[in-house]
């Protein structure tokens, strides 16, 4: 099952990476420009979201999230690493399925709800 948000082209297989913030920079600039936004504000964003806390949440998972002021529907992309990598999750289990959201900031009442349900497609 793929996330409703997602389109075939916003999954990618096999990134290579050589580490978290690697990860984020190359997955933040490909779905800037899939979006169209600037590729400084999303890094910039999911680096801030990131330094809050870690996005890692279990099991070889991590859901890299922002809220953005600039779009006015929800932007995504899905990432399988080639080789997993260290992402602070609360198990420590090393990451290689990324799910990044960028979600409109107009609409973040409806945000949490819809990560949860996204959450389930990784179950």
């Amino acid at each position: 099952m793929v996330c409703p948000i997602l389109s075939e082209e916003d999954i990618s297989l096999d990134l290579a990476t050589k580490g978290k913030q690697s990860a984020l920079t190359k997955i933040g600039i490909r779905i800037a420009r899939r979006a169209g936004l600037d590729e400084q504000v999303v890094l910039r964003s999911l680096f801030d979201r990131e330094d809050f806390g870690s996005t890692g949440i279990g099991r070889g998972v991590a859901i890299p999230h922002a809220l953005l002021g600039m779009i006015s529907s929800p932007v995504a992309s899905l990432t399988r690493l080639a080789q997993p990598i260290d992402f602070d999750g609360p198990d420590d289990d090393p990451v290689d399925l990324i799910y990044t959201v960028l979600w409109p900031r107009s609409a973040t009442s409806a945000f949490l709800p819809a990560l949860s349900q996204d959450a389930g497609c990784f179950e």
